[in-house]
């Protein structure tokens, strides 16, 4: 305690951001089936509703995310199946990649000075938020594999529209680089203004390292 007494504000603050990070992780990772759900059943909703025709449903297995497509398996991939068989295509998408956000606005909000009714209301009206942006990268993920990885007899069933394809490019980037770290940040940030703000005053005015005494 006397240790983190000596610190500045900003000091104590990411000391215990850190802390508790370590132990959101810790959860996240060993509830990850459970958080991963409400994912499946978004990014099954969404892919039934745009594509319909090329998405047939998509499942939790226990910490992946299988999307079974209604396109039949290409040609290169059929070839290593025992002669005569046919199916249709399935993806994988690791959902853990786009969700570490959760846990790391959970250690923003917990690490931040307030009464815990405060807490939850700002963790449970930002979750929302936060599982929009992790389907976001799911569904780009999935586009991306079947548009740009699997060959030009899987991206035909999509049409040959250039815009989809330029749109599935720059969607895959910010769901895959910029939403997972800067959304929870940027919720954060909105929610706790004052207290960012009277943070950096106090880093102002109490430096950690006090001057030598004249």
């Amino acid at each position: 305690m006397s240790f983190l007494a000596r610190r500045s504000p900003v000091t104590r603050f990411v000391l215990g951001v850190l802390f508790w990070l370590i132990l959101c992780l810790f959860v996240w990772s060993a509830l990850a089936p459970a958080i991963s759900w409400p994912l499946a059943v978004l990014a099954d909703l969404l892919m039934g509703l745009l594509f319909s025709d090329q998405i047939a449903s998509v499942e939790l297995l226990g910490r992946q995310l299988e999307v079974v497509t209604r396109i039949p398996l290409p040609a290169e991939l059929l070839a290593q199946y025992p002669a005569g068989m046919a199916g249709d295509l399935v993806v994988g998408v690791n959902p853990l990649i786009y969700s570490y956000g959760l846990p790391l606005f959970s250690a923003l909000v917990l690490a931040t000075p307030g009464s815990g009714s405060m807490k939850w209301r700002q963790w449970l009206t930002s979750v929302p938020l936060l599982y929009i942006g992790q389907t976001w990268g799911v569904v780009m993920d999935v586009l991306k594999t079947l548009l740009f990885s699997l060959g030009a007899e899987t991206a035909a069933h999509f049409g040959s529209a250039a815009l989809l394809h330029e749109a599935v490019a720059l969607g895959y980037q910010l769901g895959a680089l910029i939403l997972p770290p800067v959304l929870p940040l940027a919720i954060w940030i909105v929610m706790n203004r004052a207290f960012l703000m009277n943070l950096v005053g106090q880093e102002q005015v109490s430096p950690e390292t006090p001057g030598p005494d004249v």
